[in-house]
């Protein structure tokens, strides 16, 4: 699951994503919630990168969650560490930063997590039309 995004009007903070209003509409009117303080600085990015793990999870077989879909994408992109326990290497995921990435760095970045996702649960489907799908559906 993404994180909720919300939107500032000028009627408060609305719902910018599905998560967001999900968990809107589970709040009673007039309830007091806490919302994260975080200003997004590239929700292009993120929208349009966590629309092709949601293409991914919906059509893999075996079926992988999109949770799962983000970690592999990450061990495939090298973002985070490899760390050696004495018996056998785990993968510790790293943080993506899209507000650091310009258009270039976001292209390379998905042409690098995203392909041995496709190859290795969606079989015969090529990456680049994963990838083109997921930026239509998240314009």
């Amino acid at each position: 699951m993404s994180k909720a995004i919300y939107r500032r009007t000028y009627d408060g903070f609305m719902p910018a994503n599905d998560d967001a209003a999900l968990f809107f509409g589970k709040v009673k009117f007039g309830q007091l919630v806490t919302l994260d303080g975080k200003q997004a600085r590239n929700l292009k990015f993120h929208r349009k990168f966590f629309a092709i793990l949601r293409l991914i999870s919906d059509n893999s077989r075996p079926h992988i969650s999109e949770e799962t879909a983000l970690y592999l994408a990450k061990a495939a992109a090298g973002v985070g560490e490899w760390i050696d326990t004495g018996k056998r290497e785990l993968f510790v995921p790293g943080s993506i930063s899209f507000a650091r990435m310009d258009q270039k760095a976001f292209d390379e970045f998905v042409q690098t997590a995203i392909p041995p996702l496709v190859d290795r649960f969606m079989h015969g489907t090529a990456p680049e039309d994963v990838i083109r799908e997921a930026m239509e559906l998240a314009a």
